[in-house]
């Protein structure tokens, strides 16, 4: 079975790519710089491109059971606006043109969900990240919107404060403002919980938010 991962050369990247062959996967992975997948060659399928080109992303995603996104912004380095949703539209329609209806895909809290409560401290959190990364915030939210009314069969994964650290199994999952949910999660974690959304039906058209245990 074949997954399609996109944004899997960042520092979560190499915990992504290992889990999904844990547990069995081929890979197509979408990359910019193939030389950041060079500890993987011959073990995975490598598609060069950049989010702007329709016909690698048609490639990549083509025969996929599903695919995993966890494109982010980098409002230090774009000048471009919401550079992020306008790569996961581009993906869509692909996924659209070739049959595929699963994405897992990255979020934060700047994501808000209709089902969310209210939780003062990931709402400080989101206001600062508003006020001092605006583009950033804009970009996830409006990532998170696109994908909502996409039509497709969507996981939003709503992500805290990230450590380099492999995964232990003590993850929880809930909503904010409705469930005491820690600050941090480890890469391993992340992983692990993105691959296993695959074949686990529970959270399709959902947002949960996920941390540490």
């Amino acid at each position: 079975m074949k997954l399609a991962l996109f944004g899997a050369t960042g520092p979560t990247g190499k915990y992504l790519i290992n889990e999904a062959l844990k547990q069995g996967y081929d890979l197509s992975v979408y990359t910019r710089d193939a030389n950041k997948l060079k500890e993987f060659e011959g073990r995975i399928e490598v598609v060069i491109g950049d989010l702007k080109d329709a016909d690698a992303i048609g490639r990549c995603v083509q025969g996929a059971e599903a695919v995993i996104s966890a494109l982010g912004p980098n409002s230090f380095k774009s000048k471009e606006e919401r550079p992020i949703m306008k790569g996961v539209k581009t993906l869509i329609s692909a996924m659209n043109q070739n049959g595929v209806k699963r994405l897992i895909q990255v979020s934060t809290a700047s994501y808000r969900d209709p089902q969310d409560g209210f939780d003062l401290k990931t709402r400080l959190f989101v206001a600062l990240i508003k006020l001092m990364l605006f583009p950033a915030y804009d970009d996830i939210r409006s990532t998170g919107e696109l994908i909502r009314n996409s039509g497709l069969d969507w996981t939003l994964v709503r992500i805290p404060n990230l450590k380099s650290a492999p995964a232990d199994g003590k993850i929880k999952t809930g909503l904010y403002g409705k469930t005491k949910l820690s600050l941090s999660l480890s890469r391993g974690n992340l992983a692990k919980f993105l691959v296993d959304q695959v074949g686990d039906r529970k959270f399709i058209r959902a947002a949960p938010a996920i941390a540490n245990h």
